[in-house]
């Protein structure tokens, strides 16, 4: 596996060269937020309500969640980037983003927004639960075209096992140098590869290694040198981001049933809180990412959230109980009534 870059030259800016690049990272977040809005548009218009509306909270849980996963990254990797300028904190394009981080963010901005236009709120957090499994699914796609959130090792001759080159060349590369296969501006090894590098699991041929101890830039390596950068691949690891897409779309695909078959409004979001922890947390047991031995209590930050959310949903779940099934009127009959009132008040 690869990542995924199409490169697209530099443009130069005040005497900058600015690189033009396309991460699959990105590409995919920005496909699966339009894939969810479809969808949640498509469901709430189903449902009686306003399409539009679902669009609103979409964008605003596109701004809130980014901010929200990358604040959670930030704070996560302090000691990576208290040095780093402003520039890299908020660099994104690949990768670098938590989704409970995320998950928070959106959340509060979409509650706010729902509050304040006085929206049925249960309903459409029913409406937006299905979507933000659709939304994971292509966020775990982003993970695998990136080379992040990486499986543990796993045994070569395992058929599903997966394996990362030292450098990652870009789907479309139009820099100007066939001769070079590697983007101008790929500075490092893939996630995989340094995560190994750095633990002494893997060691690069001697070639690739500069005067300096540290690996070559792939821009400026030999002919000779890019056939062996070519050659060298990681240890095989789990396929971790697979097995999250596939988890993301099954739940997707059981919420969307059981939204068929719920009693009262806002059971489909509590199921949500408590489904994906419990798988969250079983697949963090197999990422390399984060440190962690679940029989010895050592848990990731991931992990301990996941607890705590599924706890949430269980709450959640017995509070609905004390509210009506119907979380009040749709739009139409919303609008129906403001405009006796108005009728009433002219009279």
């Amino acid at each position: 596996m690869r990542q995924i870059i199409i490169d697209l030259g530099t443009l130069e800016i005040l005497g900058r060269q600015i690189p033009l690049r396309i991460f699959g990272y990105g590409l995919m977040l920005v496909l699966g937020f339009l894939l969810a809005v479809w969808f949640a548009r498509w469901r709430a218009r189903r449902a009686g309500e306003d399409p539009e509306a679902m669009t609103k909270c979409g964008l605003l849980a596109l701004v809130a969640g980014v901010l929200g996963a990358r604040f959670a990254y930030v704070i996560e990797n302090w000691r990576d980037f208290r040095d780093a300028g402003p520039l890299t904190v908020l660099n994104i394009t690949s990768g670098g983003l938590i989704y409970y981080g995320g998950l928070i963010g959106a959340a509060l901005a979409v509650v706010a927004y729902m509050a304040i236009r006085r929206l049925p709120m249960r309903r459409y957090i029913d409406i937006l639960a299905i979507s933000l499994m659709l939304g994971l699914a292509f966020g775990r796609a982003g993970c695998l075209l990136n080379g992040c959130c990486w499986g543990a090792r796993s045994d070569a001759d395992w058929a599903f096992s997966m394996r990362f080159p030292i450098y990652s060349k870009p789907l479309v590369k139009l820099d100007g140098r066939p001769e070079n296969p590697y983007s101008l501006t790929t500075s490092g090894p893939t996630p995989v590869y340094a995560w190994q590098l750095s633990r002494g699991l893997v060691a690069p041929p001697a070639e690739l290694i500069d005067e300096k101890g540290q690996l070559k830039r792939p821009a400026l390596l030999s002919e000779r040198e890019v056939a062996l950068a070519e050659a060298t691949w990681s240890l095989p690891v789990k396929p971790a981001q697979p097995l999250g897409i596939v988890n993301a779309l099954l739940l997707a695909g059981v919420l969307s049933v059981f939204y068929r078959m719920r009693r009262r409004e806002g059971q489909v979001f509590a199921l949500m809180l408590i489904l994906y922890p419990v798988t969250r947390f079983l697949l963090e047991s197999i990422r390399a990412d984060n440190d962690h031995n679940i029989l010895e209590l050592i848990l990731t930050h991931n992990q301990v959230t996941s607890l705590l959310m599924f706890l949430a949903g269980i709450g959640l779940l017995v509070l609905i109980r004390r509210f009506p099934a119907s979380a009040g009127p749709v739009l139409a009959e919303r609008l129906a009534a403001a405009g006796g009132r108005r009728r009433a008040t002219a009279s």
